[in-house]
C-alpha cells in the first residue's frame, strides 16, 4: 500500500532516499580530457558479465540484466563505455524493492559512459563513491566519498531510486540524456553539470546535497518537467540557464541554496515556481514566470516572483535570439532531446 504523499513540497523533501555521504573536500572541475575519451573507432562489441570490473574500453554486443546488487564497475582513468543503445538493467524491474544496488559505478577520472539505457537500480549511474571494507564492522562494507569524474552522455536513466549519482569528491558532466521516472533523477553531493537533458516524471528532478564546498549545480537548455519537485537545492552554488520549467508541482526549492541565480529560463504552469526557505540572496534575470498558483511575472521591468526581484532582459540586437519577440524578451530555450 502506497504511502499518501505530504502536500507541502518541504516535507516531502526530507523523505527523499537519496544517498548522503560524509565526505566533503574541495573538487575540481571535470577535466578537459572527458570529451575527449570518446574514440572514434572503438573497440569490437563483447558481452559483459555482471558484477565485472572495466579497465579497459568497452562495447557493449547485448543488454547485460542483472539479478544481483551490481552490474559495471570502472576502475581505470579514461575508460569509454559505449553501451551502444542496449540496456543495463537491474533488481528493481523485477521487485519493487530497495536494494542498495548500482548499474554502473565510475571510480576513476575522465571516464565516458553513453548511449544507452541504465533502469532498474537504487543508483543507476554513481560516480565518486568506493566501498571499503569497514573497520568497525568486519565483513561489511562502508560507502564514502571518492575523487572522480566522468562524462554521461546521450543516456536514458529510468524506473531507478537515483538517476545519476555525484558523490561529494565526484564531478559529472550529464548532456543529451532523459531522467525519467525515478525517485530522484540527479543527486549532487559533489559538482554536477546539466546540459540538453530532459528531467521529466520524476518525484525530484534534481537534488543538490548540503554540505561540501563545490559549487554545486549548472543547469543549462535542459527541460524539467511534470515532477512532483523538479530541482531541490540545499548548498550554494546553484546557476540555471536557457532552462524550462513547466507542469510541476514545485518547480524550484531553495533551502540553504544562496547565493543562486537564474536567468533566460521559463516558469510555465507549475504549481507553485519558487518555493524559497531562507535561501538568501538570489539573482532571476531575463526570465519569464507565467500560469502558476503563486505569483507569476512577465520578462520585463522589475517585477516580483515568490518575493524575488526579477531584473529584466537588456535590449537585444536585431538578428540575435529572441530578437524578434520583443525587446526585454527571454531568448527562446533551445533543447534537443536525447534519442
Amino acid at each position: 500500500m502506497s504511502t499518501p504523499r505530504p502536500r507541502d513540497p518541504q516535507q516531502r523533501s526530507r523523505g527523499l532516499r537519496a544517498p548522503r555521504y560524509r565526505a566533503a573536500a574541495a573538487f575540481a572541475v571535470l577535466a578537459a580530457g572527458a570529451s575527449a575519451a570518446v574514440a572514434t573507432a572503438g573497440p569490437p562489441a563483447r558481452r559483459v558479465g555482471c558484477g565485472e570490473v572495466l579497465t579497459a574500453d568497452v562495447r557493449l554486443a547485448a543488454d547485460l540484466e542483472c539479478s544481483g546488487a551490481v552490474g559495471l564497475v570502472v576502475r581505470a582513468d579514461g575508460v569509454d563505455v559505449d553501451l551502444d543503445g542496449h540496456r543495463v538493467t537491474g533488481p528493481r524491474l523485477t521487485a519493487d524493492l530497495p536494494s542498495d544496488s548500482y548499474g554502473i559505478s565510475v571510480e576513476a577520472h575522465d571516464v565516458t559512459v553513453r548511449d544507452g539505457r541504465v533502469a532498474g537500480w537504487d543508483v543507476g549511474v554513481r560516480v565518486g563513491v568506493e566501498e571499503r571494507w569497514s573497520p568497525r564492522e568486519p565483513g561489511t562494507a562502508e560507502r564514502r566519498g571518492a575523487p572522480g569524474s566522468a562524462l554521461l552522455r546521450d543516456l536514458r536513466l529510468e524506473l531507478d531510486g537515483t538517476g545519476a549519482l555525484t558523490g561529494s569528491e565526484g564531478t559529472v558532466l550529464l548532456t543529451g540524456s532523459v531522467l525519467r521516472g525515478n525517485n530522484t533523477g540527479a543527486v549532487a553531493a559533489g559538482r554536477l553539470v546539466v546540459t540538453r537533458t530532459s528531467v521529466e516524471g520524476n518525484f525530484a528532478g534534481l537534488t543538490v546535497e548540503s554540505g561540501g564546498t563545490a559549487p554545486s549545480l549548472a543547469l543549462r537548455s535542459s527541460r524539467l518537467q511534470h515532477n512532483d519537485i523538479a530541482l531541490l537545492c540545499r548548498r550554494p552554488g546553484l546557476v540555471v540557464q536557457g532552462s524550462a520549467f513547466s507542469t510541476n508541482d514545485t518547480a524550484l526549492l531553495a533551502d540553504g541554496c544562496a547565493p543562486w541565480t537564474v536567468r533566460d529560463s521559463r516558469f510555465e504552469g507549475n504549481g507553485r515556481h519558487l518555493w524559497l526557505d531562507g535561501s538568501g540572496p538570489a539573482t532571476v534575470a531575463c526570465t519569464v514566470f507565467t500560469g502558476s498558483a503563486g505569483p507569476g511575472p512577465g520578462p520585463t521591468g522589475a517585477r516580483e516572483a515568490d518575493g524575488v526581484r526579477v531584473r529584466p532582459c537588456p535590449p537585444r540586437l536585431p538578428g540575435a535570439p529572441g530578437a524578434g519577440a520583443g525587446e526585454g524578451a527571454p531568448p527562446p530555450v533551445r533543447f534537443t532531446p536525447a534519442p
